[in-house]
């Protein structure tokens, strides 16, 4: 179970995943070793899975929608792989519900949002495809 110290840890981690283990044992008031400790336990349990560098598209000429799928039957499993190809798909997750699935895509330009968009026409057993445009980041903490 976390303790405050750990979800400072973690806090600061979400924040800037690039901070050292000297700057976070400040801000947390831990040693430095305590600090290497907590972050390799947090890992070892799965709390921390990974570290991650994320890049941005042209805030002029960058689009960033949700895609709302759903199939009949269910076919999730067998799309993974196409999912996965696109590299410009950020989140995929099943979801509850009347929808099946959900994509989160963050493409250089609507003709490549487009494009994406055409190659989920060709998917197995798909149903229907809601496009959602996102209009302003109001908060990013991945």
């Amino acid at each position: 179970m976390a303790d405050h110290y750990d979800q400072k840890i973690l806090a600061l981690l979400v924040d800037d995943a690039r901070l050292s283990v000297s700057d976070i044992s400040r801000q947390v008031n831990l040693s430095r070793s305590a600090v290497t400790e907590r972050i390799r336990r947090m890992e070892d349990n799965r709390t921390i899975t990974g570290y991650h560098a994320h890049t941005s598209v042209s805030k002029e000429d960058g689009v960033t929608a949700y895609l709302a799928l759903t199939f009949r039957p269910l076919s999730c499993e067998l799309v993974q792989p196409l999912i996965e190809a696109i590299p410009e798909v950020k989140l995929a997750h099943s979801i509850s519900g009347d929808l099946d699935l959900l994509i989160l895509v963050q493409a250089n330009s609507m003709a490549r949002l487009h494009a994406i968009r055409s190659e989920m026409d060709h998917w197995p057993n798909l149903d229907k495809v809601v496009t959602h445009m996102c209009l302003a980041n109001r908060l990013d903490r991945w």
